[in-house]
């Protein structure tokens, strides 16, 4: 199962709401054991339930059978928003400007080492299919501009946040919980 050629039937399972903007402070990955280890630190969601400063989320991928990274290297054009255009027009000037962006291949290990200087998770996916595979699919905004798109595809995937291990469903409730209360607390 790649994430590019899904087959039909995969369901996909967003991980925004628990990732995004969540620092990515280590990938970790072992060829001999097969796993992939992800260590984020998303304070705004840690700090909604009032876990210890130094609580972790974990992602650990087990039985990993590729691990790919394309990462988009900035047009090095100018590009500037002008004032008080709208935000339709805005959204226009930055597809149409990211447009013209280069997608290139990175090594998974120079990934590893550009990920330890800063990285930041934009977006994230999981694609579980009916066989024992799945595809997890990262955004991640590096530290010198570049945002890395990541796949990895494994046979298992587990979540903990600090020292509990605990399912899907309630590791992405986590996040869920707080953007509800963010939103209730949005002005009208």
């Amino acid at each position: 199962m790649d994430w590019v050629n899904l087959p039909e039937g995969v369901e996909t399972v967003s991980l925004w709401d628990i990732l995004h903007d969540g620092n990515l402070l280590t990938v970790e990955s072992d060829l001999l054991t097969r796993t992939v280890t992800l260590t984020l630190d998303v304070d705004y969601v840690r700090d909604f339930h009032g876990l210890p400063e130094d609580t972790r989320f974990v992602v650990t991928l087990s039985g990993v059978q590729s691990a790919r990274v394309v990462r988009s290297e900035i047009w090095p054009g100018e590009f500037s928003i002008p004032k008080g255009i709208s935000r339709e027009d805005e959204s226009r000037l930055v597809a149409d400007y990211q447009s013209k962006w280069r997608e290139e291949s990175q090594t998974w290990s120079e990934f590893e080492l550009a990920s330890r200087d800063h990285a930041v998770v934009l977006d994230a996916d999981i694609a579980v299919g009916n066989s024992n595979q799945l595809a997890l699919r990262l955004v991640v905004m590096l530290a010198n501009g570049p945002i890395s798109e990541v796949f990895v595809r494994a046979e298992g995937i587990k979540f903990s946040v600090g020292e509990r291990q605990m399912e899907q469903a309630e590791f992405t409730a986590l996040g869920e919980e707080y953007w509800q209360a963010f939103a209730a607390n949005a002005p009208k």
